[in-house]
């Protein structure tokens, strides 16, 4: 099998023009740049030009039946079917293009929403010593200074990292998951202890520690 050099509807667009231009199916097909050779030399010789057609790697198969179905008919109704496939293969790869584009930008604005929560999250959890210092200030009238990692309230945040990235992952249709949550928990240790380091510098931490 070979492929083409070009768009299965722009080959059948430069079929129709040579026909336009009163040629039969076979010699129009001398005419276009992206048959390779080999198959040209067939025909030449002698080769019939379905089993030509058919050596042709096409991205609609189905273009094999449309050429066997046409090339007894009169000129008019070949260039007529030729132009009408043509057509909508081009519409249909253009719809194509525009869905691909459009997934291409919801999944970047995924990925940008997905870092985005991923820095927060952890972010907010490195500061978690400060909610935990905050509550048992109002309700001992003490704060313990504790920067643990291992909190129950530091924890959470870990998972609730974990969760929001899975669901944004399996919304995206993003493969290889468990290495990108793996990528996810070292994200969020290394930001949570870049954070604590940070606010651990606060003279008010250092005098009730």
């Amino acid at each position: 099998m070979s492929k083409l050099k070009c768009p299965d509807y722009r080959f059948l667009q430069e079929i129709a023009m040579n026909l336009e231009k009163g040629e039969n199916l076979e010699k129009s097909l001398f005419s276009i740049d992206s048959i390779p050779k080999k198959l040209l030399m067939k025909l030449q010789l002698g080769g019939d030009f379905i089993d030509v057609i058919s050596d042709i790697e096409f991205d609609y198969p189905a273009l094999i039946n449309l050429f066997s179905s046409i090339k007894n008919s009169n000129a008019s109704e070949i260039l007529d079917r030729v132009k009408t496939t043509a057509k909508l293969i081009k519409m249909r790869e253009e719809a194509l293009k525009e869905k691909e584009n459009t997934l291409n930008i919801h999944g970047r604005r995924l990925r940008i929403i997905r870092y985005v929560t991923l820095l927060t999250i952890a972010i907010i959890a490195g500061f978690s010593p400060l909610f935990s210092n905050l509550f048992s200030f109002f309700n001992n009238g003490e704060i313990s200074g504790s920067l643990s990692f291992w909190s129950i309230l530091s924890i959470s945040f870990l998972i609730i990292n974990i969760l929001n990235n899975y669901f944004l992952l399996k919304m995206g249709k993003e493969k290889k998951i468990l290495v990108r949550l793996i990528f996810v928990i070292l994200i969020h240790i290394i930001t949570v202890i870049f954070v604590r380091f940070f606010i651990s510098n606060f003279t008010i931490l250092d005098y009730y520690s």
